[in-house]
């Protein structure tokens, strides 16, 4: 039997929107998203107070998918770091535990 999907109202740049969610969706989340969403448009709009609402939309998710890209680039960066790290430490290690073997003589 599948689980219903969870739903809650939400408010972004004055209009009211019915977001869906699957079972496994917090209807927190969802609201802090729209939040997020909308705190975007109004930060642009009060810059540009001229700007129709599609072209304030078009600028927001720009400027939230730069922030994504940026820390999508920021996690592969520390990523890499970490794993030459790694690498690093794993061959410190085979080196230190060849040296403390006996020989084979």
């Amino acid at each position: 039997m599948e689980a219903a999907s969870k739903s809650v109202r939400v408010s972004i740049f004055g209009e009211d929107y019915p977001l869906k969610g699957g079972k496994d969706t917090d209807p927190d989340y969802m609201s802090q998203v729209a939040d997020y969403v909308d705190r975007s448009m109004r930060k642009i709009a009060d810059r540009s107070p001229n700007l129709p609402t599609a072209k304030v939309a078009i600028l927001a998710a720009l400027n939230i998918t730069d922030e994504l890209f940026s820390h999508r680039r920021d996690a592969e960066r520390k990523l890499q770091e970490v794993e030459t790290k790694a690498h690093g430490i794993l061959e410190w290690l085979d080196a230190r535990l060849s040296m403390d073997s006996p020989s084979d003589a």
